[in-house]
C-alpha cells in the first residue's frame, strides 16, 4: 500500500483496458495539505478500483479507517471512523461533452491529452463527507473537567439535548396537543 502525503494520482497513460487496483494509505499530512482545519489526524486505507475502457474510465473508491477530530462539547480529540464507497465516472473530452445520463456517479471530464489523473480532492471531499454533522463524544465520555464547566456555566446539568438547537420545539408541540 503506498503512503500518500500530498495527491493520490493514477496513471492514465499506458493503462490498458480492463480492471487495475490501486492502493494507497493516507494520514493527518495529506489532510493538513489541504487546510483542514476539521481533520487532526487520519489513517485511511484507500483502494481504487480504475476499470478503464475506449470512451471513459470508472473508478470506484473505497476508503475505510478513522480520523481525529476536536468534540464539538468538550473540546477533546474524537475518534470516528469512516467508511466510503463512492463511483466516478471520468470521460475524454471537454466540459460541453458531458452527458451526466442517469446513474448517481460523479462525472468528470478529462483532456484526451491527460497522462494522471490527480483524486486528492476527491478523496478529501468524500471523507469530509462522510462526518457527522454533530461530532460528540457519546454519553458520559466527554472530559469530566469541560462537562464540570458547561453544567456550572448553563445553571444545570448538562445534556446531549442542551446542546441541540431545537431541542426547545419539542416542548412546544407537547404543550400544543395538552
Amino acid at each position: 500500500m503506498e503512503k500518500v502525503n500530498d495527491s493520490i494520482k493514477v496513471p492514465l497513460r499506458g493503462l490498458p483496458n480492463g480492471s487495475h487496483t490501486f492502493e494507497y494509505q493516507a494520514d493527518g499530512e495529506f489532510f493538513q495539505t489541504f487546510g483542514s482545519e476539521i481533520i487532526q489526524d487520519a489513517v485511511c486505507d484507500i483502494w481504487m478500483v480504475v476499470t478503464k475502457s475506449r470512451d471513459f474510465i470508472k473508478l470506484d473508491c473505497t476508503i475505510i479507517g478513522s480520523v481525529i477530530v476536536e468534540c464539538d462539547r468538550c473540546l477533546d480529540d474524537l475518534q470516528i471512523p469512516i467508511e466510503v464507497n463512492r463511483g466516478l465516472l471520468v470521460k475524454f473530452g471537454s466540459e460541453e461533452d458531458v452527458d451526466v445520463g442517469t446513474g448517481d456517479d460523479d462525472v468528470m471530464m478529462v483532456d484526451d491529452t491527460a497522462a494522471m489523473l490527480d483524486l486528492s480532492q476527491f478523496v478529501y471531499d468524500y471523507v469530509c463527507l462522510a462526518l457527522p454533522l454533530q461530532m460528540v463524544h457519546p454519553e458520559g465520555e466527554c472530559n469530566p473537567l469541560m462537562t464540570a464547566y458547561l453544567a456550572k456555566e448553563t445553571g444545570g446539568e448538562v445534556s446531549v439535548e442542551c446542546n441541540m438547537p431545537f431541542s426547545g420545539l419539542k416542548d412546544l408541540l407537547d404543550n400544543k396537543n395538552n
